[in-house]
């Protein structure tokens, strides 16, 4: 194990430069840091409760509960989705852990992500110049939206302050504004939302450490950089179709538009609220879920068949486990924000696990980021290096530097 001393840095930082891009590699590091996590874990008693007494036990108590919920719903099968996911996320708590032989964990994500933001900009520019006027939503060969997601997570923990930061790669927003690029791309309501008010807040916090003449020109430049963009042809357009059009056509009434997604999500939410209020506390479980939707459905039955989740992970969470299971789902991201609050006095990597988990929840109220390979490796990533990067600081004397 300690001749990984020399490349597991170098996977980590792969992992952050991947995962901006779309890659699946990001799955399989995270898959190999687990497996070394578990002998690391369980090869000392000691270890072990001190794993299961932190913010890790809280994902194995909700992986817990869901298993024993499809145990005891006799769905242990190859195509039960719900079951391989769980046994992911099981899986992926024991990345920090596995993460014990790279000396700054969190810092070597944060260059990975730079570069993979900046990466992410580069093949969105390409694309614009080599297509034009004739590129579509850039998907990145996949899922728009979860390219959106994971270009925009790339960015948040791009922003994280380092101490003595590489030279070509400092400390700074632009990696925010870069990131902006790709995600207009995606023409992803749910994270074109999040990104200026992200940068406003991050941009605030940035300039509270400059002096106030300054710091007065920098909020009015923002102010009309950001009116200037909005101006912009191809940003009134996206704005018209993908926003503008939602308001006329469920507000006002005309009928010019197609809606077919919104109309689909509706559907999908009402009947899933007339299952949950018949199975609250346990659910019903995902092999289930959308043949008893369908029925609440009725006539409009045909408009949800295909999907595999129901495009909200409120919902879909309380179908799969019920009350308990959300209320054990929420209770992951408040047990690592508490630790992040109680560890570290670096306040960017404060911020970032409150931007981080923000900006999952809210793009999971029309999406489901909590069943997708990549995007659950990735925010465990994130989790397990903020976790090994705690573990090291609190191995040091206490006038020790707690550098990123």
């Amino acid at each position: 194990m300690l001749a990984r001393r020399r490349f597991d840095p170098w996977l980590l930082g792969l992992a952050g430069i991947m995962f901006p891009l779309y890659l699946p590699g990001p799955v399989g590091l995270a898959s190999f840091f687990a497996i070394c996590g578990l002998y690391v874990v369980f090869s000392n008693a000691r270890r072990a409760w001190q794993y299961a007494a932190s913010a890790y036990g809280v994902v194995v108590l909700y992986c817990a509960w869901s298993l024993s919920l499809i145990a005891l719903r006799g769905e242990v099968e190859a195509g039960n989705r719900q079951l391989g996911f769980m046994l992911l996320l099981f899986g992926a708590t024991f990345i920090g852990p596995g993460l014990c032989l790279v000396r700054r964990p969190l810092r070597t994500l944060v260059v990975g992500t730079r570069i993979g933001t900046c990466a992410a900009f580069l093949v969105a520019l390409g694309l614009v110049v080599y297509h034009g006027h004739d590129l579509e939503r850039y998907s990145g060969g996949g899922n728009a939206a979860i390219v959106a997601l994971l270009v925009l997570l790339g960015a948040l923990v791009a922003t994280i302050r380092l101490d003595h930061p590489p030279r070509f790669l400092p400390n700074g927003l632009q990696y925010m504004a870069l990131a902006s690029f790709p995600i207009f791309l995606t023409e992803t309501r749910a994270v074109l939302v999040l990104v200026p008010v992200l940068f406003v807040a991050e941009f605030f916090f940035w300039s509270l450490g400059w002096r106030p003449r300054i710091r007065n020109r920098s909020y009015a430049a923002v102010l009309i950089g950001m009116g200037i963009v909005l101006l912009l042809p191809p940003v009134q357009n996206m704005i018209s179709d993908r926003f503008y059009s939602v308001y006329e056509y469920y507000v006002a009434g005309a009928n010019g538009y197609n809606m077919e997604s919104g109309d689909i999500r509706l559907t999908m939410w009402a009947s899933a609220l007339a299952v949950i209020k018949q199975h609250p506390l346990t659910g019903v479980g995902l092999m289930d879920m959308f043949a008893l939707m369908k029925v609440e459905a009725g006539s409009h039955a045909g408009m949800i068949d295909g999907f595999k989740h129901v495009h909200n992970f409120v919902l879909q969470e309380l179908l799969a486990n019920g009350i308990v299971g959300l209320v054990l789902l929420f209770a992951i991201p408040t047990a690592f924000l508490l630790t992040v609050l109680r560890q570290t006095t670096h306040r960017s990597i404060q911020r970032c696990a409150v931007y981080v988990y923000g900006s999952v929840a809210m793009f999971g109220l029309l999406h489901d980021p909590f069943y997708h390979e990549l995007c659950l490796s990735t925010s465990m990533l994130f989790f397990g290096c903020c976790m090994a990067q705690f573990r090291r600081w609190n191995m040091l004397t206490p006038d020790a530097a707690r550098k990123v």
